[in-house]
Order: C-alpha cells, then structure tokens, then sequence
C-alpha cells in the first residue's frame, strides 16, 4: 500500500514536471509572438501613414491639374479652394481671439 502511494507521488512529480515544461515553452513561444506581433503593428503604422501622405498627394495633384488645365473638374476644384480657404479663415479667426 506504500509502494502504490510513493508510485502514485512519483507519477504525480514526474507529471508536475512536464506541465511546468510545456508552461515555460509555451510562455517563450507567447512572447516571441507578441514581440512579432508589436513589430507587425508598427510596420503597418508605417504604412498607414505612407497610405495617408500618397493619397493627400494624389488630391493635391489632382487639384493642382484641375485648377492648371481648366477641365471638367473645374467644380470640384472650386469646391476644394473654398474648404481650404474657410479652414485658414477658421485659423485666423482663432488666432485672433
């Protein structure tokens, strides 16, 4: 009856054990992917913000070609003129007060 006791202890031990391993490697394996994780996210940051500077780009070049070559567009280009121009107003007033 002891011997299956000290068995049973020593199965648990060993058991114990191995849990505690797993534990340990997956815990490592958790923090290599968070680290990739945080990496992925300030590369697509990175990106975001190029995404935003190219297509301010793009609208200012399409403003400035609408305005220059007087097309269709002409609308568009007038309704862009006056949104700039009220936000500098809108500057303006604010710096005054």
């Amino acid at each position: 009856m002891n011997e299956d006791y000290k068995n049973i202890i020593t199965k648990l031990n060993e058991n114990i054990n191995s849990l505690m391993l797993l534990y340990s490697k997956v815990k490592e394996n958790n923090i290599v992917l968070s680290n990739e994780v945080n990496k992925l996210n300030s590369e697509l940051n990175i990106y975001k913000n190029k995404l935003e500077e190219t297509e301010e780009k793009y609208d200012n070049l399409r403003l400035a070609r609408s305005v220059v070559a007087g097309n269709s567009d002409d609308n568009e280009a007038k309704l862009k003129l006056n949104k700039i121009i009220r936000e500098i107003d809108n500057c303006i007033a604010l710096l005054n007060k």
